[in-house]
């Protein structure tokens, strides 16, 4: 008999939880646009984001979040997760956040959609 184990997340669990939902995107959120981030590390990331090198492993994985979550793929990632990594309030909902992070990262690509 196998038994099934349900994990609950709260809080900044991406730090502690690598191999939760999310976790890379949210922790290059965080990283990068958190209030307490310094304000040159958005603009680095916009640099990594377009200079598009297949051997960095975690802003590939960055970019396939967060075009599942673009896509409307939330499966696992509490709803205040995102809020809470970027720790902003210039966007109303994540959507919104989302598609700006997108636009802001991958310009002249087109916004992945779950369609």
């Amino acid at each position: 008999m196998t038994e099934e184990i349900h994990v609950s997340y709260s809080g900044e669990y991406w730090l502690k939880h690598s191999d939760a939902p999310f976790a890379t995107f949210l922790a290059v959120v965080q990283s990068h646009l958190h209030s307490e981030a310094d304000p040159d590390n958005f603009a680095a990331l916009k640099r990594r984001a377009q200079s598009d090198r297949p051997d960095d492993a975690e802003l590939q994985t960055f970019r396939s979040e967060l075009s599942r979550l673009l896509a409307g793929d939330r499966e696992g990632l509490p709803s205040d997760a995102i809020g809470l990594a970027a720790d902003g309030d210039d966007w109303s909902t994540d959507d919104e956040f989302l598609l700006w992070l997108w636009q802001q990262l991958y310009p002249n690509e087109p916004v992945p959609s779950g369609q």
